[in-house]
C-alpha cells in the first residue's frame, strides 16, 4: 500500500498509529492522521494560517475519549474514514501526474473527508481544498513542496516477490510485512535480543482498565505487579511470554517486541534488501 509513499508521508503513517495508540483507539482514524501529519509536515502550516499545531491538536484532544494506551506492539486498522482519506491522497497524486504520494496529498486527502472533525478544523483554519490542488499542480510533477523524494526499491529483482512470506509455519502477506518493516525503519532502532519478562500495571479501581504507566500509581489506580502477562511480535503477532521454550526469548527497542524469527530475517539481516525489493 504505502510503495509510492515518501518517507515522510510514511511516517505520518507511523505517527497516526502512535496517536491513535496513546488515546487506546482501536484503529487509526483521520483525527490522528492529521496529528501524524502536523508532527512531521511543519510546511503545512502555511495552509492553515488561522490555527496552530497546538490549537488544532487541544481541540482534538478536547472532543476524543481517552482509554487506556494500547501497546504499540498491536496493530492498528485504519478506519473506513481513513482508509478514504489516503485513497484520496492517491487520487490527487495521480491526477496530478506525480510519481509519489507525499505529505501534501495526505493534507488534501484529509480536507476531502467533510463529515470528520480533522477536515473541519482545516477548514477553519483557512485551508482551500481547490486552491492548494491547483498551487500543487501548478508547480509540477518533478516537486514535493511538503516532501523528500520518493521512497524507491533497491535490489537485484526489482519487484516484489510473488506470494506470501511464511513466518512461523503460517502464510502472511508479503506487502503488508515489507509495510511494516519500512515503518520500523524509519528510525535507526538498536535491537536487543533478551527474554521476555512480565509488565507492572495499574488498574483504575472504578472501570477496570489498564495502563504501563506507572507513574499513574495511586488512590485511583491499584498497582499490579507483573500484571502484563504476554506480548506480541508487533510484524507476525508471535506471542512471547514468560517461558523456557520458543516463545520466551525475542528482541526489543525498549518498547516494541519483536519475534526472533521476524528480527533475524527482516531487521538484522535486512531481507527485503538482500534478496528482495525494499523501500528505502
Amino acid at each position: 500500500m504505502f510503495e509510492r509513499y515518501t518517507e515522510k508521508a510514511r511516517r505520518v503513517i507511523f505517527f497516526a498509529r502512535y496517536e491513535a495508540s496513546h488515546y487506546g483507539s482501536c484503529e487509526i482514524d483521520v483525527e490522528h492522521l492529521l496529528l501524524g501529519l502536523l508532527r512531521e509536515a511543519k510546511n503545512a502550516f502555511r495552509w492553515i494560517p488561522q490555527l496552530t499545531a497546538d490549537e488544532i491538536r487541544s481541540r482534538i484532544d478536547a472532543r476524543t475519549l481517552h482509554l487506556t494506551a494500547i501497546p504499540t506492539n498491536v496493530d492498528l486498522p485504519l478506519s473506513s474514514a481513513a482508509q478514504e482519506a489516503l485513497k484520496s491522497a492517491a487520487d490527487n497524486a495521480d491526477r496530478m501526474g506525480h510519481r509519489h504520494i507525499g505529505t501534501e496529498h495526505i493534507f488534501l486527502g484529509i480536507l476531502h473527508i467533510h463529515d470528520s472533525f480533522a477536515s473541519q478544523l482545516l477548514r477553519e483554519a483557512g485551508a482551500d481544498e481547490d486552491n492548494i490542488r491547483e498551487r500543487l499542480a501548478a508547480q509540477g510533477a518533478e516537486q514535493i513542496p511538503f516532501s523528500e523524494p520518493q521512497a524507491t526499491f533497491r535490489g537485484s529483482h526489482g519487484a516484489m516477490p510473488v506470494g506470501p512470506i511464511e513466518i512461523h509455519g503460517i502464510r502472511r502477506k508479503t506487502e503488508h510485512i515489507r509495510d511494516m518493516v519500512s515503518m520500523l525503519r524509519l528510525y535507526n532502532w538498536h535491537w536487543h535480543r533478551k527474554q521476555w519478562k512480565p509488565d507492572d500495571i495499574i488498574v483504575n479501581k472504578k472501570t477496570g482498565q489498564i495502563s504501563l504507566d506507572i507513574s499513574l500509581k495511586g488512590d485511583d489506580f491499584a498497582f499490579v505487579k507483573d500484571g502484563w502477562k504476554k506480548d506480541h511480535c508487533f510484524l507476525c503477532r508471535w506471542e512471547l511470554s514468560e517461558s523456557s521454550d520458543e516463545h520466551g526469548t525475542g528482541y526489543t527497542n525498549g518498547r516494541i517486541w519483536l519475534c526472533i524469527e521476524c528480527c533475524e530475517r527482516f531487521i538484522l539481516k535486512d531481507y527485503f534488501a538482500s534478496s528482495h525489493p525494499e523501500m528505502t
